[in-house]
């Protein structure tokens, strides 16, 4: 980063958040830029900073012969906010860009144990207190730098997927070694720091998105993957899904007993339960609306025990201080320790080892250094994302490798409440509605809540101006959200840039926009009936009604107007599969009924990149029902 680009940084940081130090936020922004995993990336945004400095551009841009930082504060402010509805893709994609990391990086970055300097202004509390000192009772498997090691399997990932797998073959006496892209961290480690979480706690620190940044990827990367972030819902796979992967995909297993008891097992190791169900305010306000209307709704199965149900469960995406979410770090990946197996954290797996036909290892890399794994089986479970990537790298080239994957594109619709919601507080996610799950042969949306920090309002709260935007912000604890959850019917693909990194593209289809549309709509009638005061969607321009004085048709038409296209709407997945997706015939998917890749003996894929289709319901438990059928048959192989 240069000191000419350094300056842009800081202007644009003024612009976007003139409050707080703007030279720390620049320094911030650029060490983010500096830690994205794509060079293709850095370099782009480099490229950003000098094509707005350029007098020649912005001439052609602006109408101006003059550098961003040369123009005064109202100007720039008009430039960005130009940008921001554009009607080039990607003049928003680069104010997206730039506004995703100045505004997240305000409201979430601390330094230390000192409280981020707009919380108090926007009314947000912060961590509920200190992390308890719990000591870590898994002790990772330390490497020599150049070390070559042997097992019986290796596991490539350690969440849903992976840590079943481990968990089960370490029980039935193999030999087990899990490598894990992440690091470990257990209660103890648990900040509820935004800015902290999200750079330890998932990939790429919270940065990767689709190629286009038309949607943000959240996905956990530690020892015990998403399952120690996740929202904790646990639904079983869903009948009718299960009959659609047997008849469309020719995978009779799904609507077998032998299915059911692995998603039975697994359900059970994870105390899948609805007893520990309270309500946030988030949850009352959904269920209101829903009631009012005449709407289904329903309670969320969690994967929880002992847990509080406090306002301190709220910042569980952040990880469970009090070790009361089932992760597999607490269960499978335990259960694989005390058995036996190692297990390598920061560690990433950069190929397969393919010889005579036959998977028989993986080489890594733990900080930098080579490792390399011999083993008579290799599972692949580092997700729908980077187990393609994985596959690529190491040379395979089945037809529908990366192919397929689908995301479950999730947005919300905000409302803003007489009364206080402290949308950050309560349990994370508790009620659900079906009302709309099934438009069209099993595809449409349900309705779920989730806690809204900072870093989601920052994202999801329209730009035009930085007063405008501060002002959203300052509502924060009266607004509450009614989230959408799409099950997608057509898909994106994963590929590999020269490095090797993964690069997901991925466009909602026409006929999931439609559906998605739908969602919004329906939930500002939720909102509405419910007592919101305003109600408003997350797109770029800030398009809102308040019911009694407003017409909700002309709201939606202002939806429409707005833009549903990329960088014109937040969207975020929190659900990635189908991109090594199973079937019987080896030209249309990439593993068999059996979780083997097709036509290389000993690898294995486990997780939900596996999925036919997208699942339509939180996948986790349909993952490990999955890795627990796949562990019985790689263990049965020898």
């Amino acid at each position: 980063m240069t000191n000419r680009r350094l300056a842009t940084l800081r202007a644009v940081a003024e612009t976007l958040v003139p409050h707080g130090d703007v030279h720390a936020l620049a320094d911030r922004m650029a060490a983010a830029i500096d830690s994205l995993p794509r060079a293709a990336d850095r370099t782009e945004l480099g490229r950003l900073l000098w094509l707005l400095e350029s007098r020649v551009a912005n001439l052609f841009l602006n109408r101006a012969p003059r550098g961003f930082s040369d123009l005064s504060l109202a100007e720039r402010e008009r430039y960005l906010a130009r940008w921001a509805t554009s009607g080039l893709p990607l003049q928003r994609k680069a104010f997206q860009a730039l506004k995703r990391l100045a505004a997240v990086l305000s409201y979430t970055a601390t330094d230390g144990a000192t409280a981020n300097a707009t919380w108090a202004a926007i009314g947000y509390p912060g961590p509920l207190g200190p992390p308890r000192v719990i000591p870590k009772p898994i002790r990772p498997y330390q490497v020599t730098p150049g070390t070559t090691v042997d097992c019986d399997v290796v596991v490539v990932g350690s969440g849903a997927g992976g840590g079943v797998v481990a968990g089960e073959l370490a029980k039935a006496g193999k030999s087990v070694i899990v490598l894990e892209r992440g690091t470990y961290a257990n209660e103890a480690d648990f900040s509820h720091r935004e800015g902290e979480a999200l750079e330890r706690l998932y990939d790429a620190g919270g940065l990767r998105t689709t190629h286009d940044l038309g949607l943000l990827i959240l996905q956990g990367s530690c020892l015990g993957g998403g399952t120690v972030v996740n929202y904790t819902t646990s639904f079983h796979t869903p009948e009718a899904v299960r009959e659609q992967w047997a008849r469309e995909h020719h995978l009779p297993h799904f609507t077998s007993g032998e299915f059911t008891r692995a998603l039975d097992a697994v359900a059970r190791r994870i105390g899948v339960n609805t007893d520990q169900s309270a309500p946030s305010r988030r949850d009352r306000i959904l269920v209101q609306g829903l009631e009012r209307l005449g709407w289904h709704h329903g309670v969320l199965p969690r994967d929880v025990q002992g847990c509080p149900q406090d306002a301190e469960c709220g910042y569980c995406g952040m990880g469970c201080r009090r070790g009361a979410k089932r992760s597999t770090l607490l269960t499978y990946l335990q259960d694989a320790a005390d058995h036996g197996a190692r297990m390598v954290v920061d560690c990433e797996a950069r190929r397969v080892v393919i010889e005579h036909g036959r998977a028989v290892g993986v080489e890594a890399r733990v900080h930098g250094s080579p490792l390399i794994v011999r083993a008579r089986a290799v599972v692949v479970a580092c997700g729908a994302i980077h187990s393609p990537a994985l596959l690529l790298r190491s040379g395979l080239r089945l037809p529908a490798l990366g192919r397929h994957l689908t995301l479950h594109p999730a947005t919300a619709v905000f409302g803003l409440m007489d009364e206080p919601v402290e949308p950050w507080s309560g349990a994370v996610q508790t009620r659900f509605s079906d009302q709309f799950a099934d438009l069209d042969r099993g595809y449409g949306f349900k309705f779920e809540t989730a806690p809204l920090h900072p870093s989601l309002a920052a994202l999801g709260f329209a730009w035009e101006s930085a007063a405008g935007h501060r002002a959203l912000m300052g509502r924060l604890p009266h607004v509450t959200l009614v989230g959408i959850l799409l099950r997608d019917r057509d898909g994106g693909a994963v590929t590999v840039d020269r490095e090797g990194q993964p690069v997901v593209r991925y466009y909602p289809s026409d006929y999931d926009l439609g559906h998605l549309r739908r969602g919004i709509v329906a939930a500002g009638q939720v909102l509405e009936a419910a007592g919101a005061r305003e109600i408003w969607s997350p797109q770029s321009r800030y398009i809102s009604y308040q019911p009694g004085a407003g017409d909700q048709a002309r709201w939606a038409a202002a939806v429409d107007s707005a833009g549903l296209g990329p960088n014109q709407l937040l969207l975020v997945t929190f659900h990635q599969m189908a991109s090594c997706r199973m079937g019987a015939d080896a030209a249309t998917s990439v593993v068999n009924p059996d979780n083997q890749v097709h036509g290389v003996p000993g690898l294995y894929v486990a997780d939900a990149s596996v999925f036919p289709t997208s699942s339509g319901v939180n996948p986790m438990l349909t993952i490990m029902g999955i890795a627990h059928r796949a562990a019985g048959i790689i263990g049965a192989r020898g």
